[in-house]
């Protein structure tokens, strides 16, 4: 079986260093020429922003398999501002370095751009596209839809979809095999025709764990009660709880000493721009279903909340309101809520009780999320759009079910970080 879709991300982090000393090289080398002491001088200075630059790749999913493809340029170009911003403030605040790159670091990320470009695609098109791994995937005919959709990015698979009504002989062309286990309950004379023919030739994949390890969703159709028992009912180390805590803590501290000064801008920005109260209070549900007031900057018109479900292109949202929302300092005040423990950093998004009561008829093992404390940003925010609709919730819940259970303090760090380099 073909095993590099495993190390892919690492290869692609391998090839951005290895463009990236190669650009500052180029850059050195067209305004010096061939001169060892100031390449080595800058090679010192930009080994320390390369991880500024690699988070800015991560943030932007840039290793993320089945996004290779989506929003190429504008990802890109994102990337790049970051990379590029961080690095003047880097060596801004690090005179001891001895060098101030300005021109070297403008021309740098104009090589490492095209370069990067250049790379990228062929990798994609020389590489992936001639050597795509071949999947049979048997999963009930309910879920075949969902599956196409869900991994049409993915282009390093090839995918087949087994046909019900026929019997495969001859397993050997394939890969891997994902299978739903589902079938066992609906098919027992396929599944003992597969363990028959395939002879232990190709490796086989539950559906639930592939969709984790390539997506990091959790799809809801494979779900049932003794999944959650054995991955999700799990008490959490008190240790790993502790330090998650303290990190909320001092976080919460930082942040708002930080950005105490933008306080009294903001208040007045949204007085001037939509009168009426500054602070916007709300009752959502937290962990184990207790309701707690989350407290945000306004950002909507002082009309009465109605409980529903906010619309794309909300016109209940005034022009200030839109600027905080894309920056995310609409949640500044929510500092208080983390500092009492009703809400954690990172978490699944609360919501409302008229919400929640709809949503847990509506989407099974919805109330799993309140399991844990609620965030203010989350595996699922970092990750997927803000959902608008039935169906697009049921995907944000499979990314919460995931943070679920996998939930640390690293992909806790990870996430934080993300968050951070994209807003």
């Amino acid at each position: 079986m073909k095993t590099y879709s495993k190390y892919l991300k690492y290869i692609l982090i391998f090839g951005d260093i290895l463009f990236f000393y190669l650009s500052l090289y180029i850059t050195i080398y067209t305004r010096y020429g061939f001169n060892i002491e100031i390449f080595k001088q800058h090679f010192i200075g930009f080994s320390f922003i390369l991880p500024f630059w690699i988070i800015a790749f991560y943030s932007n999913n840039f290793y993320s398999l089945n996004i290779l493809k989506n929003k190429f340029f504008l990802r890109l170009i994102k990337s790049f501002i970051i990379g590029f911003v961080f690095s003047i403030i880097f060596f801004y605040f690090s005179p001891q370095l001895k060098i101030t790159p300005k021109t070297n670091l403008f021309l740098f990320s104009f090589i490492y751009l095209a370069i990067f470009i250049i790379y990228r695609n062929l990798f994609e098109n020389k590489f992936l596209n001639k050597r795509k791994i071949k999947i049979l995937v048997i999963i009930p005919k309910n879920i075949l839809e969902k599956f196409k959709q869900d991994f049409e990015g993915l282009v390093i698979y090839n995918f087949t979809f087994y046909d019900h009504n026929s019997m495969y002989d001859d397993f050997s062309k394939f890969d891997l095999i994902v299978i739903s286990h589902k079938i066992f309950n609906q098919d027992q004379n396929l599944i003992n025709h597969v363990i028959k023919k395939i002879n232990y030739q190709v490796p086989i994949i539950e559906l639930i764990d592939f969709y984790e390890k390539n997506l990091g969703r959790i799809p809801l159709e494979e779900l049932d009660e003794y999944w959650i028992l054995k991955e999700i009912i799990n008490p959490e180390f008190r240790f790993q709880s502790l330090i998650k805590r303290t990190l909320d803590i001092l976080l919460a501290l930082g942040v708002g000493i930080i950005c105490l000064f933008l306080l009294p801008i903001i208040a007045l920005a949204i007085y001037l721009n939509s009168p009426g109260p500054i602070i916007f209070r709300q009752k959502r549900v937290g962990k184990n279903n207790k309701e707690f007031t989350i407290y945000k900057f306004r950002t909507m018109k002082n009309i009465p909340d109605l409980g529903i479900w906010e619309k794309q292109n909300d016109e209940r949202i005034f022009f200030v309101g839109k600027i905080l929302r894309k920056l995310h300092l609409d949640e500044l005040p929510q500092v208080i809520n983390i500092l009492i423990g009703e809400l954690s950093f990172v978490g699944p998004r609360p919501e409302q009780a008229t919400i929640v009561n709809k949503l847990e008829k509506q989407i099974p093992f919805y109330n799993l999320r309140h399991l844990i404390s609620p965030g203010i940003t989350g595996w699922t925010q970092v990750n997927y759009k803000k959902p608008y609709n039935l169906e697009e919730t049921k995907i944000k819940i499979e990314y919460d079910l995931y943070y679920l259970k996998n939930r640390n303090i690293f992909l806790d760090l990870l996430i934080i970080l993300k968050t951070v380099f994209n807003l």
